[in-house]
């Protein structure tokens, strides 16, 4: 076996290692087990062809969730459904969350995060509103919101930074009052 072979064997042993945590990662970003477990085969078939990419002293549970993430994506794009922006934002709150729980191993329903992200989306503003659908439906460039909404591209930034963080707070608010 040589250096190589040993790598790459190396990496697929540490990343199986995660295989229950991306599962449930991908389940909160598809709502559908089984589609789940789909995108973790697929992400773990990258992982293998890509283990030469993986740099010895980084965080093997966060390549494994970017690959995993990817390969929703493409999943989601290959079903060709319409997003809501619910969705969208919903999709960055999970990764939030994950990211932020990980280390407890919660794995919480997703319904709860979807309440609190429709109550706290009826807060925002009307004008916030169309930014973040301008971004995050529409997936127009910060340019583009500029001129459709009259900002400046770094008022566009900065809005939809604001914005996010808004919302993200009051998620997490939302939740934490809830238990």
């Amino acid at each position: 076996m040589n250096n190589s072979d040993a790598k790459r064997d190396h990496v697929l042993k540490a990343a199986l290692q995660y295989r229950s945590e991306l599962i449930a990662y991908a389940r909160s970003l598809l709502g559908d087990y089984a589609a789940a477990e789909d995108a973790v085969q697929e992400a773990m078939l990258v992982v293998v062809k890509k283990f030469d990419q993986f740099q010895e002293g980084t965080s093997m549970p966060a390549w494994c969730r970017s690959i995993v993430r990817l390969e929703v994506l493409r999943m989601k794009q290959k079903r060709q459904r319409e997003r809501t922006l619910a969705e969208r934002l919903l999709d960055d709150a999970i990764d939030a969350a994950f990211d932020e729980f990980q280390t407890a191993r919660r794995r919480d329903d997703e319904e709860p995060w979807r309440e609190a992200l429709d109550h706290c989306l009826r807060g925002v503003p009307e004008q916030g509103q169309g930014v973040l659908k301008a971004r995050f439906v529409d997936e127009l460039s910060y340019q583009q919101i500029g001129e459709r909404v009259g900002m400046t591209i770094e008022a566009v930034r900065k809005a939809l930074f604001r914005l996010k963080k808004q919302v993200r707070y009051c998620v997490e608010t939302s939740l934490r009052a809830a238990q």
